[in-house]
């Protein structure tokens, strides 16, 4: 079964974390993805945008069990597979844009930050906390210090803090902060505005 809806409107790819609750990333998921982001290459869209489906979570990690004794190989495996997505994407100047409701928690925040544009909802939240279960972000480890820093990149690295969009966006793990009541439609504007630059 799919946990990943795909629309294409106004040529902007959708790409839909759909696992709800919380859109947590399996290994089939992120294959999905993956698929999905390089089938973007034969189609070449103005833009492709990553969101979860609800308002409770853009994604709030991976699968736990994904990381147990016999996956985890598989696992990086998936992850490296759709880092190199992203990239192959850059290299076909196709942009990609993460629109965040909800939490964007371990994986989920990783997620978002390899995108090229984070645009998240004032309630949104991001962090690092697989720390807590002793989990390295790899990804994370990889991209946030050109992001954000070495120093800040250790520090949510370390400690597991939740951050607010506001913040979030301070640090540079999202670029837009938008209103909960204008969301949508300030949203739809950002998007369109993206997918009509050249």
């Amino acid at each position: 079964m799919s946990q990943l809806r795909i629309r294409l409107h106004k040529n902007i790819l959708w790409l839909i974390l759909d696992r709800p609750p919380l859109n947590i990333l399996s290994i089939e998921m992120l294959d999905q993805l993956t698929g999905a982001m390089r089938n973007a290459i034969k189609t070449m869209p103005r833009l492709v945008v990553i969101t979860g489906a609800g308002e409770r979570a853009f994604c709030a990690g991976v699968d736990i069990r994904d990381h147990l004794e016999g996956r985890e190989v598989e696992m990086l495996r998936a992850v490296r597979d759709n880092c190199a997505a992203f990239e192959e994407l850059r290299t076909h100047a196709i942009p990609t844009v993460a629109l965040v409701k909800g939490h964007a928690l371990g994986g989920g925040c990783e997620l978002a930050a390899l995108c090229d544009t984070v645009i998240a909802h004032e309630d949104a939240t991001f962090g690092l906390p697989q720390v807590k279960l002793g989990v390295l972000p790899l990804v994370a480890a990889a991209y946030f210090p050109s992001l954000i820093g070495y120093h800040t990149t250790l520090r949510l690295m370390l400690t597991g803090e939740t951050l607010e969009a506001k913040e979030a966006r301070r640090l540079g793990l999202a670029h837009q902060v938008l209103p909960a009541h204008t969301f949508l439609s300030d949203a739809e504007e950002l998007l369109t505005m993206l997918a009509t630059h050249e």
